[in-house]
């Protein structure tokens, strides 16, 4: 009779710990807490049978999908998802370190795109530098993507001291993006890159 008691008594203690992490709306038994008790009492001698015919029905397990149409799931998610699953592993083989930047680049996008780079050169407010600056920055640019013809320039004050330019040609792969940046970097005027 004690055993049965105590057998009781931890059925209601490990019930509340488990109702205290669930929310209120979402509170709900498979039986009343009465019967619990009141079955673990009434079987003094056979233990082995408590719950058997009343068990409730085990739940099968569900596979989450991404319904994308018409859904409110915001990129940043859905980018975050898709890196999980593996979607934006390299291809078997490939590079994989902390030295390597073209894999993110070319697992977010699909070749060829028209991609913008910007740099930041110290023209210390001579225009004459200023003017070099900026052809060097174009002819890199256009040679690095064999895109002269369509090639988008913006040229930006940055005080008295810098000039910003952004370029946006279009590109092959995320080669030919890094060997851009590499030689963008390369200048000595450069003092910034992104």
């Amino acid at each position: 009779m004690k055993e049965s008691l105590l057998c009781a008594s931890v059925a209601l203690a490990l019930v509340s710990c488990i109702d205290a992490f669930v929310p209120v709306a979402n509170r709900q038994l498979p039986y009343p807490r009465a019967s619990i008790v009141a079955k673990m009492t009434s079987d003094n001698d056979n233990e082995s049978q408590i719950g058997e015919e009343d068990d409730p029905p085990v739940i099968a397990e569900s596979v989450v999908r991404i319904d994308d149409g018409g859904s409110d799931l915001t990129d940043r998610f859905k980018y975050k998802v898709n890196a999980l699953m593996g979607n934006f592993d390299p291809p078997a083989g490939a590079d994989d370190d902390e030295n390597q930047n073209g894999n993110i680049i070319s697992a977010l996008l699909i070749f060829p795109v028209r991609y913008s780079f910007n740099v930041v050169g110290r023209t210390s407010g001579d225009e004459a530098t200023k003017e070099q600056y900026v052809e060097a920055v174009k002819d890199i640019a256009s040679s690095g993507s064999g895109d002269g013809d369509n090639l988008e320039m913006r040229i930006t004050p940055r005080g008295k001291s810098f000039t910003r330019v952004s370029v946006s040609v279009m590109v092959d792969s995320a080669t030919v993006i890094n060997s851009i940046y590499d030689d963008l970097a390369a200048m000595d005027l450069t003092v910034m890159r992104y």
